[in-house]
């Protein structure tokens, strides 16, 4: 999955700044639940609440690219694990 440097750059393209606290919350279940921390804050109404928290207007959007980014790129990763198997 994307660091959180690649995160921080999607927003800036996407809202002229990085919204580092917006990606540091909702990537904080990460500390103790580790590779599986998606099963917190990486929904839609999440990121719109820690978004909205953390960085207002430009947070949500923010927030809704960062779990867009992940769900997208885990399906990605999924389907290509699947293309290539026996």
């Amino acid at each position: 999955m994307p660091n959180r440097k690649t995160h921080e750059k999607i927003s800036k393209i996407l809202v002229g700044d990085s919204c580092e606290n917006v990606h540091y919350l909702i990537d904080w279940p990460y500390k103790f639940l580790g590779k599986g921390h998606r099963m917190l804050f990486h929904d839609p109404i999440s990121g719109i609440i820690i978004g909205y928290l953390a960085g207002g207007e430009k947070g949500i959007v923010s927030a809704l690219a960062h779990i867009t980014t992940d769900y997208c790129l885990s399906r990605f990763k999924s389907y290509l694990k699947n293309l290539f198997k026996d």
